[in-house]
């Protein structure tokens, strides 16, 4: 029977020990997320959602992502928010509406839009008790009754 070598059994202890720390650091890192979802572009056979209606024209995403934490605060990336052949048209800025319990519980601050479709909102909102469901809505110009992205696949 083969028996490792001391160096052999040191060398694989550390590397079990660091999966479990820099695995555990990650589990800690999301342990405030009440959602952590990728963002999708609506499209014209959208449904109204929260009582917000799809934007007018498609709109396209890279990859972007939505972070809402347990405490209310809301972290979101966007890249490439654009209507095909177009670009970003008209839309300046982008606020985020969040839904909780079926419904529109906050709106952040406005963030820019920029030309490539680009944008990072960081706020913090205020939560009800009970968040059930949360979705994030993407909003153009502060228009919160208008998304044209949404948390989902």
């Amino acid at each position: 029977m083969h028996r490792p070598s001391r160096t052999a059994s040191f060398v694989l202890g550390g590397l079990a020990a660091a999966t479990l720390v820099t695995g555990g650091a990650a589990i800690a890192a999301d342990a405030d997320a009440l959602l952590k979802a990728p963002l999708q572009g609506s499209i014209l056979s959208d449904p109204p959602l929260f009582g917000a209606t799809r934007g007018g024209a498609p709109w396209e995403i890279g990859p972007s992502e939505a972070k809402l934490e347990l405490d209310g605060t809301v972290k979101i990336t966007i890249t490439g928010l654009l209507i095909p052949g177009v670009g970003v048209g008209p839309v300046r800025t982008v606020t985020a509406t969040v839904a909780c319990n079926g419904e529109r519980v906050a709106t952040t601050a406005a963030a820019p839009l920029s030309a490539a479709g680009d944008a990072t909102i960081k706020d913090d909102v205020t939560l009800p008790d009970r968040c059930l469901a949360p979705a994030v809505l993407i909003n153009p110009n502060g228009n919160a009754a208008v998304y044209i992205a949404a948390t989902g696949h």
